[in-house]
């Protein structure tokens, strides 16, 4: 029998909607394919290849995105960088044979034994995608996170600061930095070193602008050589001295020692969490007014007296300090991973909440958190609809999230061996399924074997319409 013509629609629906294209027939370099005998096989492949790996709404982002993205573009062309548009032209292309391409293996024995695999985008914001990159996160935090309990804490930033961080990313690392200080330096006077790892969230579950960063800190660290200075007379001195400087502490490493740390009394870091978020940002203004190219938002800021005034002000309205909370010690570190992945590896929805789709309006759920929770619907323009969700993504190289303290890059390795040696190594730490293992446990076939003899099949041939690095350039010089 003839092969089936290349993009032809495979009968079947899901959804209303046809899923899937025939493959693309042999020749040039490509490789051989399926024959049309082998249809049963590719209504298969193509159903769970073409990511139904999880369970999903009948309103994808995909499909909004593919059918209003330009209409979009036209509404707000100011709002889009070039990243922006980067993350969803990969969206649209995710697992399409056009868009990312795709890679071909063959039984060496038995030619016309392929398997077509579909690149896939790879990205956060994709809600297909985004399940094998929590996956991948929660084994990462498991292997590397002390094997000991944890606190979740949560600093939230002033609502008259969120338009001001959201418009200028830049200044989110002195938030980053801020929380990050409160806790080492609360730790430090307790006589030990966390592992410290923040999550930065910039909305909330109605999609509206709301920054705040998530800290999983564990419940104890490593002995240092000796208790910091507490903050306060450190503050005092600082204020009597300008040159004054903290009393260094170090991790003993000849002989180290794990201290425990069961409660963790946040209620008192609300005024240091104040006072830091105010120094790092008065100390990131100050410098972008130095530059070159100084922001002209700032230039009020460049009076002395207007900066002391604002944060003066803030500090009256704020008398008990900005709000931190923490919950109890957790000893299950994978549900408060797979919680926080939600936010950092996920798009800012999930298309289960999407519950109706006319084309020009759309209407989500969300939980009403001032009244108990309550499931809210908002109905609203597709394009506003999708403003709301490109405008959280990040910038290029910017990391939502950090590590500090044990955890920091440039001493995790060398700390891992300390407290691997005092606490009990995780154990049965799972490392996240690769595309192989997920498809044979979806299919209960293992893709990669050929029909007929049960060996492995090999790689044949790639084919990358549209490499990656030429798209990502060509974004760069259509947007700034």
């Amino acid at each position: 029998m003839d092969m089936m013509p290349f993009g032809q629609k495979v009968k079947g629906k899901v959804n209303g909607k046809p899923w899937g294209f025939a493959p693309h027939p042999a020749g040039e370099s490509v490789g051989p394919w399926f024959h049309a005998t082998d249809s049963f096989q590719i209504h298969r492949f193509l159903i769970y290849s073409m990511a139904m790996e999880t369970i999903r709404g009948p309103f994808t982002l995909k499909r909004i995105f593919q059918e209003k993205w330009d209409q979009f573009l036209a509404i707000y062309p100011t709002l889009v960088t070039w990243v922006i548009a980067y993350t969803v032209w990969k969206i649209t292309n995710c697992r399409e044979p056009d868009g990312l391409g795709f890679a071909t293996f063959a039984c060496p024995d038995h030619p016309d034994q392929t398997c077509q695999v579909p690149r896939s985008c790879k990205s956060r914001f994709c809600s297909v995608c985004a399940k094998v990159q929590v996956d991948r996160w929660v084994a990462g935090m498991n292997q590397m996170f002390p094997n000991c309990g944890h606190f979740h804490i949560t600093f939230t930033v002033p609502s008259q600061f969120r338009e001001l961080l959201f418009e200028k990313r830049a200044l989110l690392n002195a938030v980053f930095a801020a929380c990050a200080e409160t806790l080492i330096s609360y730790c430090a006077e307790q006589g030990f070193l966390p592992a410290i790892t923040a999550v930065l969230h910039t909305f909330g579950s109605d999609l509206k602008r709301h920054v705040h960063i998530h800290i999983i800190i564990s419940a104890g660290g490593l002995m240092l050589s000796g208790k910091a200075e507490r903050y306060t007379r450190f503050m005092d001195r600082k204020r009597k001295n300008p040159k004054a400087k903290k009393r260094i502490v170090t991790v003993v490493t000849d002989n180290p020692r794990w201290v425990e740390c069961h409660d963790f009394p946040y209620k008192v870091l609300h005024k240091r969490y104040q006072a830091l978020l105010i120094k790092h940002l008065k100390e990131h203004i100050l410098k972008n007014l130095k530059s070159e190219t100084p922001d002209p938002d700032f230039r009020p800021f460049s009076d002395p007296g207007v900066m002391q005034s604002f944060f003066d002000d803030l500090k009256q309205l704020y008398k008990k300090g900005f709000f931190v909370h923490a919950s109890g010690e957790r000893k299950n570190l994978t549900c408060t991973v797979k919680y926080l992945g939600r936010y950092a590896r996920r798009p800012p929805i999930s298309e289960l909440r999407i519950k109706d789709y006319t084309g020009e309006m759309i209407t989500f759920e969300f939980k009403d958190y001032r009244n108990h929770e309550r499931p809210v619907l908002y109905t609203l323009r597709t394009v506003e609809f999708i403003r709301k969700l490109v405008q959280p993504i990040p910038p290029h190289y910017f990391n939502v999230i950090r590590h500090y303290g044990l955890l920091a890059s440039r001493v995790k390795a060398a700390y891992r061996n300390l407290t691997d040696k005092l606490l009990t190594p995780s154990a049965n730490v799972k490392p996240a399924a690769d595309w192989r293992e997920r498809q044979t446990a979806y299919r209960g076939k293992d893709p990669l074997l050929c029909g007929v003899c049960g060996k492995m099949m090999a790689f044949v041939s790639a084919h990358l319409p549209n490499p990656l690095s030429l798209v990502k350039a060509r974004f760069q010089a259509a947007y700034p």
